[in-house]
């Protein structure tokens, strides 16, 4: 009696394993007749912890791998209402797999699967990018490179059988991570993707901006120094540093890299035209006019270093009429050949602010200065044909 029981147990146990294993088999021939959602419905039976008889069919991996094959094809037919992220819960689902195939009996078939998985992220990465779903398009390429870090997916290289990296991946999920704002995560994976030399200057220029949002001014300066010190010769990053310096008000910093930017870039105008400003800003005007005028001789249409000559010139002869109002009366002689010198720096401003007008005619600011030189000029014609159109401006 005692063997007839047991054996009857063992009958009854091997039924109800058999039951439930046969979900799984019911719900993938739903999903290969395209009833998505019974085979949904039917996998989910078969791990349902609630329910004593998919005690097995739950750490089954042939389950798990079958939900995600389900799940990857709720997502290929766009079928809605079913699950909110549908890519997302098959890896889910694949990577539980992985977990209870400790046998890996069920490797080759994974390693498909995986594989048809990376492809769907790829793809639905670009478009949640495309959508700006930026979180959704930073778990895409998460789980593409959790994937392929997996012991069966990982490829080896021939040279010392070093690991793979798909650096374009880690690269986009820097991206990603920096659109989302998630600033910690793009720090990482661009700092990644430095390290193996991928967009080199763009993932360090990330990484800088990152630190920057985060308020680490000491860890934003160090990576760019980092930069140029890999980059020497990559423009971005040498303005980068420049403003960066001149941001924080460290003149002297910023003048050594614009050398060093002129050193590399003799024919780089704007170079020029940021030193003069330095200069100038460090009260260095004679060293200003000097760059401001190179900065000219080497490309004549910028509107920049013309406007600084005016305004610099002007300022002088300003300079010189405040300070000749203040000789007494008694003293014309001495009154007038004040004047005289101030009329000189407005004759020395007034090429360069013709010259920034016919580069920029638009500006009302520029019209504003044309008139005020050729009103200390006594140019009363072309005083009057600028106030005119000044005033047509305005209306």
């Amino acid at each position: 009696m005692k063997k007839f029981l047991t054996l009857f147990s063992l009958l009854l146990f091997a039924t109800t394993i058999f039951a439930q294993r046969g979900k799984v088999s019911l719900a993938l021939s739903y999903k290969e007749s395209g009833d998505l959602q019974k085979a949904y419905s039917t996998i989910q039976d078969a791990i349902d912890s609630t329910n004593e008889k998919s005690e097995k069919s739950i750490t089954w991996p042939r389950t798990w791998e079958v939900r995600g094959q389900i799940l990857q094809e709720i997502y290929k037919k766009n079928v809605k209402d079913i699950v909110e992220e549908p890519l997302f819960e098959a890896f889910n689902s694949l990577m539980t797999a992985v977990k209870y195939d400790e046998d890996s009996k069920l490797s080759k078939s994974l390693i498909i699967d995986f594989t048809f998985l990376q492809t769907d992220l790829s793809n639905y990465a670009i478009s949640c990018y495309e959508s700006q779903r930026f979180a959704q398009a930073l778990t895409c390429f998460e789980n593409y490179m959790a994937i392929s870090a997996l012991p069966i997916m990982k490829q080896k290289g021939k040279e010392n059988d070093q690991e793979v990296v798909d650096t374009a991946i880690v690269y986009n999920a820097g991206l990603a991570a920096f659109k989302a704002e998630d600033w910690k995560k793009s720090i990482n994976y661009f700092t990644k993707s430095a390290h193996y030399g991928y967009n080199g200057p763009s993932s360090y220029h990330f990484v800088f901006q990152a630190y920057q949002e985060l308020g680490d001014t000491l860890q934003a300066l160090k990576t760019l120094k980092e930069a140029f010190e890999n980059y020497p010769n990559d423009e971005t990053t040498l303005v980068e540093l420049i403003n960066f310096y001149i941001n924080k008000g460290k003149s002297d910093d910023a003048i050594k890299y614009i050398d060093l930017a002129i050193s590399e870039k003799p024919n780089n105008a704007t170079l020029f035209t940021a030193k003069g400003a330095m200069l100038e800003k460090m009260g260095d005007v004679n060293g200003a006019i000097e760059m401001y005028k190179k900065s000219i001789t080497v490309d004549s249409t910028q509107f920049t270093p013309y406007y600084n000559l005016s305004v610099i010139y002007y300022n002088r002869g300003v300079e010189v009429v405040n300070n000749a109002s203040k000789i007494p009366p008694s003293q014309a002689e001495k009154y007038d050949a004040e004047m005289e010198k101030a009329k000189e720096h407005f004759r020395l401003s007034l090429p360069y602010i013709e010259k920034a007008y016919e580069l920029d005619s638009t500006e009302m600011a520029i019209l504003e200065s044309l008139k005020t030189v050729y009103y200390r000029l006594q140019m009363n014609e072309k005083y009057l044909d600028v106030s005119k159109k000044i005033q047509s401006m305005k209306q």
